[in-house]
């Protein structure tokens, strides 16, 4: 007979932050891993707070462990057996992972403490689970994937009923994805319950005993494992086809780069048309930021050189060069890329001092591009504080931004980070927009996500130079080596 870990009745909760569950169920078993897959955010760190500690609801009743702790009538307010593994580490970077794991916990009150034993159970522990860390290695020492693995052991250690696994996939590569899948899994056989915050049923299914579309505050349709089909999600996910899809123009491209080495890269090669988009798959994120550091001149060439509208551009004139040419969307763009203290204008308009350094971006000039952009982006661009606005409207600004500076090429770093469904459509149209201005995309990303739906060429990479080419029409016969 299953054992009930988590049981969500009806509930219902209220607030004026706009992410309130609504009539909201949820029904989890011991053992299981259970997918959970966000069309939007609307509810989402409601959900999570709530299964975490139990704070007062409007409506419906909350179990765990077969016994009610939270109801519409009563809470207590206590914290649940729970562990929350998302992007942002739990571990003390100056202590080693045995003094995470262990020392670390509550319920640990020895004054003496033996590294010799904590060593040796934490080496069983490994064995058990079949991965590898060092137990000696310094918190602020391990890669992604290694500390997600010392945030499940230290779950374990702790005694966790449930581990809650949110959008891990924005920070690990596609290899360590698949492995970091593989230990939820015999963490499950062990009889621990994870549930599982994904991007797409892509991503959540082939693991996954159950899994759940969730829109809107409340949970639209559960899929068990014989459901997990491709026909059957269709109902519940949204089109990200290209209806104006145009086809580019068989000439000659305008930007090269040939043979550029760094300390990450070498003798990387590959050349993007006006308009085209090439995807930089990398399983590790060390190439992605030779090439950025390269462009924005913090890094010079150790050889090669990039040739733009065939004019040479070697590490001697790179830094000139980059700032007019080349524009670039960082990671969490909306998070790093924009000032919250300016208004939408002066956010949009930030960048045009590096395209026309002797023309002053007076008051007039601003008007002008609003009037201009009005057409496309609406009255937004009329705001004056942008802490008001959504993310769709956070993302035209920095995608805009492009737009109006219109540089030859613009890398995007990972541009699907921490976006709903809806958020990531919005962001395939603004980069869409973007190559029909004739502007060269070069995505740089260790995860694919939804590059491809933007894609005119996938480039594989491997120890910093190109290992396979992929045209749209083979995209899906990619193989990905893990």
């Amino acid at each position: 007979m299953k054992k009930e870990v988590l049981r969500m009745e009806n509930v219902i909760t209220e607030g004026n932050d706009m992410t309130n569950l609504d009539n909201f169920n949820l029904h989890i078993f011991q053992g299981e891993i259970f997918g959970l897959i966000g069309i939007n955010e609307h509810g989402k760190e409601r959900l999570i707070q709530l299964i975490l500690r139990n704070t007062p609801i409007k409506f419906g009743r909350i179990y765990f462990s077969g016994l009610q702790v939270n109801s519409y009538r009563h809470t207590e307010e206590s914290q649940n057996k729970v562990y929350l593994l998302g992007q942002n580490s739990r571990l003390v970077d100056n202590l080693t992972v045995t003094d995470n794991i262990f020392v670390l916990r509550k319920g640990f009150k020895k004054y003496c403490i033996s590294k010799k034993v904590l060593a040796n159970q934490l080496m069983l522990l490994l064995q058990e689970i079949e991965v590898k860390v060092n137990p000696r290695a310094f918190g602020k020492e391990l890669t992604e994937y290694e500390r997600c693995i010392v945030e499940v052991l230290k779950a374990i250690i702790q005694g966790t009923k449930l581990i809650i696994v949110d959008d891990i996939s924005n920070v690990l590569s596609t290899r360590d994805l698949e492995n970091f899948k593989n230990l939820l899994v015999k963490v499950a056989h062990r009889g621990y319950t994870v549930l599982y915050f994904g991007n797409h049923h892509e991503e959540v299914f082939p693991f996954c005993h159950r899994a759940a579309f969730m829109e809107d505050g409340k949970i639209i349709k559960v899929f068990d494992k014989k459901d997990m089909k491709e026909e059957n999600v269709i109902p519940y996910t949204i089109s990200f086809e290209d209806k104006d899809k145009k086809i580019l123009e068989e000439n000659r491209g305008n930007i090269y780069f040939h043979n550029i080495s760094t300390e990450n890269l070498r003798h990387l090669s590959f050349g993007v048309r006006p308009g085209e988009c090439v995807v930089l798959y990398d399983k590790s994120k060390k190439s992605q930021q030779d090439i950025i550091s390269c462009i924005c001149g913090e890094k010079e060439l150790e050889s090669g050189s990039i040739e733009l509208n065939r004019e040479v551009i070697d590490k001697k004139n790179l830094r000139k060069k980059s700032k007019a040419n080349f524009g670039i969307i960082g990671e969490q763009a909306i998070e790093t890329m924009l000032f919250y203290d300016m208004s939408y204008i002066d956010n949009l308009s930030f960048l045009l001092d590096f395209k026309t350094p002797h023309v002053r971006i007076s008051e007039n000039v601003k008007r002008s591009i609003q009037r201009e952009y009005v057409k496309e982006l609406g009255e937004e661009v009329y705001v004056t504080d942008i802490k008001a606005l959504d993310k769709k409207s956070l993302y035209n600004i920095v995608y805009y931004r492009i737009h109006l500076l219109n540089p030859k090429v613009v890398f995007i770093v990972q541009p699907f980070t921490n976006a709903d469904m809806y958020v990531r459509r919005h962001i395939i149209h603004l980069i869409r927009t973007l190559k029909r201005k004739g502007i060269s995309v070069v995505i740089l990303t260790f995860t694919i996500s939804d590059s491809l739906f933007v894609a005119d060429k996938l480039l594989l990479m491997e120890d910093g130079m190109v290992k396979e080419e992929y045209l749209p029409d083979a995209f899906g016969s990619i193989k990905i080596s893990i």
